[in-house]
């Protein structure tokens, strides 16, 4: 089966409190699990970053959905590419709270695509990658929610 990969970051709309969190987040997952689509999502408290990976129609449904999403705006796609293998097998929507630095510095990186060799990554996935890692090369810890 042919794998793509989706990353974004967006804005989230003024007004989006804790509740507005948990219902994205049930649904994407919901979503996700429908679509065979995985992935990671952080949240600096205004400005949302997604990574998304699985089959190719169901990246394009995810996709779709994030495009008409009015819980944030301003989209703006980072990479966008074929995949070897999942990074985040496990994960429907894993989610954390990420802070602005550390956000800053991966959106702002330059990103190519998503090789499945963590050396070769682009340096935006790269850092991206090490984010959910800790730095102890280890993928998928716990997740942090960002809702309740």
């Amino acid at each position: 089966m042919a794998l793509r990969a989706f990353a974004y970051v967006s804005t989230a709309r003024e007004g989006l409190d804790v509740s507005d969190l948990d219902a994205l987040l049930a649904d994407a997952t919901t979503f996700n699990r429908i679509a065979g689509v995985t992935g990671v999502l952080m949240f600096d408290g205004t400005r949302f970053l997604q990574y998304i990976e699985g089959p190719r129609d169901g990246v394009a449904s995810v996709h779709s959905r994030i495009l008409n999403a009015r819980r944030h705006g301003s989209v703006g796609e980072l990479a966008a590419g074929a995949l070897q293998s999942r990074w985040f097998p496990r994960w429907t929507m894993a989610n954390r709270m990420i802070d602005v630095a550390t956000l800053d510095s991966i959106v702002t990186a330059p990103w190519q695509g998503f090789d499945n060799a963590p050396a070769s990554c682009s340096h935006g996935f790269a850092l991206l990658l090490q984010a959910w890692t800790g730095g102890h090369g280890e993928l998928e810890p716990a997740a942090v929610s960002l809702g309740s």
